[in-house]
């Protein structure tokens, strides 16, 4: 009788501590449902706001069609539809098949007039302009507003800037060119003179292990700390590295910058560069492109841009290069006569010095 007894209690108090644990998990369990239906409600009241906000905003106003652009707005000056014209054909050379997309979700511009005080009501969807924008700023206005299904994490991440279309394409190129001149780093330099695996490495696309591959003289890490981030350094317990590194202690400039997160670390070539190599990568797949670029986002960047223009990296790249260099700016041609102009005001500046009493002895 006893062991029974002391059977059952031993069962009691093991099953004690179960029977808490499986209450505690129906507690989170109905927790839990609760606040997935709240979320659920949260989301469903959202959607129906911003239905109702797009319908109050369509109240009164008139659809312009170009191509698959549709542009809602009011009666105004503004030239919506001439600058629809314009825009589209870039906006379809860009995004390519996924540009069909556009004809579900439409701007919706409220031109005002810019000189008027009178209390308007309020939208929450949108853009409200003035209607005196002349013709390329309504363009460019549409260009920088595309409402196209943004870029993931990793490609925005890598892009750093925004992946819009572009009216003036040579334009972008020769900034890129600009840059291969003038970017403190091995790597830009190297891009500019032909060796691609530089190129590679400047924009990002090769080894990720980018000090040493973006700045790999101690003359570029001095370079870079001393520019970019003396005021950062310039306190605490980096002070003493930074007043090192600047009088020639490579060890200390290398570990200033390892100390920085990854994505701090100046780039040799800006996002401007990043966005024509995506852009040419995009003219070269043709239609569907777009999608192919963002079909994947797990891939290396530099796989991604391979499959989205069809050809492998390497190529892509140096075709990007050599269009940046025929885009070279023109350099300033000035008449024969400037030269003798020069010559005379330099002659006049140095009499009026000679003549001053600081030379008379």
């Amino acid at each position: 009788m006893c062991r029974r007894f002391g059977l059952l209690l031993i069962l009691g108090v093991l099953a004690s501590p179960l029977f808490g644990q499986d209450t505690l998990i129906s507690r989170l369990r109905i927790r839990a449902d609760s606040l997935l239906r709240t979320w659920q409600q949260a989301v469903a009241i959202a959607n129906l706001a911003d239905s109702l906000e797009r319908e109050r905003a369509t109240i009164g106003r008139d659809t312009i069609a170009v191509g698959a652009l549709r542009i809602i707005t009011n009666a105004s000056p503004l030239p919506v539809r001439q600058a629809a014209a314009l825009a589209w054909p870039a906006i379809d050379s860009l995004y390519g098949s996924a540009a069909a997309d556009l004809a579900e979700r439409p701007y919706f511009i409220r031109a005002v007039d810019p000189d008027s005080n009178a209390r308007r009501a309020v939208l929450h969807v949108g853009l409200e302009v003035p209607w005196d924008l002349d013709l390329r700023s309504t363009t460019t206005l549409l260009l920088t507003t595309v409402p196209i299904a943004p870029p993931d994490r990793a490609l925005a991440t890598w892009l750093t800037g925004v992946l819009r279309p572009s009216i003036h394409p040579r334009e972008d190129l020769g900034g890129v060119y600009l840059e291969f001149v003038t970017a403190p780093s091995q790597a830009a330099r190297g891009c500019f003179m032909g060796d691609i695996a530089s190129c590679i490495d400047a924009l990002g696309l090769g080894d990720t292990n980018h000090l040493e591959r973006w700045y790999p003289s101690a003359p570029e890490r001095r370079a870079v700390v001393a520019g970019s981030f003396a005021d950062f350094f310039d306190h605490g317990g980096s002070a003493q590295a930074l007043r090192e590194c600047v009088a020639g202690r490579d060890a200390s400039c290398t570990a200033l910058l390892r100390s920085l997160p990854a994505d701090v670390l100046p780039k040799p070539l800006s996002d401007a560069a990043r966005v024509s190599l995506v852009r040419d990568a995009l003219r070269l797949g043709g239609q569907d492109a777009y999608r192919r670029l963002l079909r994947d986002p797990e891939a290396a960047i530099a796989d991604r841009l391979a499959e989205a223009a069809g050809v492998s990296v390497d190529s892509l790249v140096a075709g990007w290069r050599n269009a940046a260099l025929a885009a070279r700016p023109a350099p300033v041609e000035l008449p024969w006569w400037a030269i003798g102009v020069a010559l005379g005001w330099v002659t006049v500046f140095a009499g009026c010095g000679l003549s001053s009493s600081r030379w008379r002895l």
